[in-house]
């Protein structure tokens, strides 16, 4: 997709591929599972927000910058302003929290606040609600 920056792979194992190998190899084709894949949030996102049969507090509007999907994975950027709602994974999610505040409160267990740099995995059936108290960025994988 358009916000994935791609990049030659110029490298095999531990030995880098000198200036004039690098350049013969960049002008064939490599395969995607061999390319670098910078994700950025430079392109239109996917403008979303909860259902309303999940919303608890404000207007939270998402935006998600979706990656390629490869072997059942797939990844991205998501951002959301302040609200909150009722969340319900079907799905084994990796966050990495990049800016904002949010607070994840699994149903019967204290809150969680997550910040810029906090990395957490959010488990298959997890059930309980998402808020966010200033805009969160965060990268996320998917394995459903």
């Amino acid at each position: 997709t358009a916000i994935w920056g791609m990049i030659d792979h110029v490298s095999k194992g531990r030995h880098a591929i000198p200036a004039v190998a690098a350049k013969k190899h960049r002008q064939k084709r490599v395969p995607v599972s061999q390319q670098l894949i910078l994700l950025t949030n430079q392109d239109q996102p996917q403008i979303d927000g909860p259902t309303p049969d999940r919303l608890i507090a404000g207007a939270p509007v998402f935006s998600t910058w979706p990656g390629p999907d490869q072997d059942g994975l797939f990844c991205g950027r998501w951002q959301s302003t302040p609200g909150k709602w009722r969340a319900i994974y079907t799905e084994w999610e990796y966050c990495h929290i990049l800016s904002g505040i949010s607070v994840l409160t699994a149903d019967g267990q204290p809150p969680k606040t997550l910040r810029s740099g906090d990395s957490f995995i959010i488990p298959r059936g997890f059930a309980g609600t998402w808020e966010v108290i200033e805009t969160t960025l965060k990268d996320y994988v998917i394995r459903p």
